[in-house]
């Protein structure tokens, strides 16, 4: 098991290294990269994983953080372009208190997320080579 903290534009080559990514409460540039579904984003994530390896993300966003609130419906209509950049949509739904405790985030223990703020699991499985 490796862990990598980087800027997804900074992201260095590792083309299939990882059978899982795990993004948890993301900010910045990867957090409007993936609610706006950016190709480049998507793409750059989508390498660093081997075929059928996954991306699961917890994400929680709201007006306060000028986004629209998300939702497991606002990643389904988007799963085109996920799948675009290679990433199948597994599932999209309503996170519970249960995957933010797992998730281990201090993050979202500031944020209140599950509490006073909503969050997203989503699930993405790499098609293709």
């Amino acid at each position: 098991m490796a862990f990598l903290i980087e800027s997804v534009e900074r992201l260095p080559p590792l083309d299939g290294i990882a059978d899982e990514v795990t993004v948890h409460f993301p900010w910045g540039s990867l957090l409007a990269g993936l609610i706006a579904a950016d190709p480049a984003t998507l793409a750059r994530l989508a390498t660093l994983l081997e075929p059928g390896g996954e991306l699961r993300m917890l994400i929680s966003a709201t007006a306060r953080d000028r986004y629209a609130e998300i939702g497991p419906a606002l990643l389904r209509s988007r799963s085109d372009r996920y799948a675009s950049a290679g990433l199948a949509l597994v599932e999209s739904r309503e996170a519970g208190p249960d995957d933010v405790a797992a998730s281990r985030s201090s993050w979202a223990k500031r944020l209140g997320a599950g509490r006073s703020r909503p969050v997203v699991f989503a699930r993405y499985r790499r098609v293709g080579s």
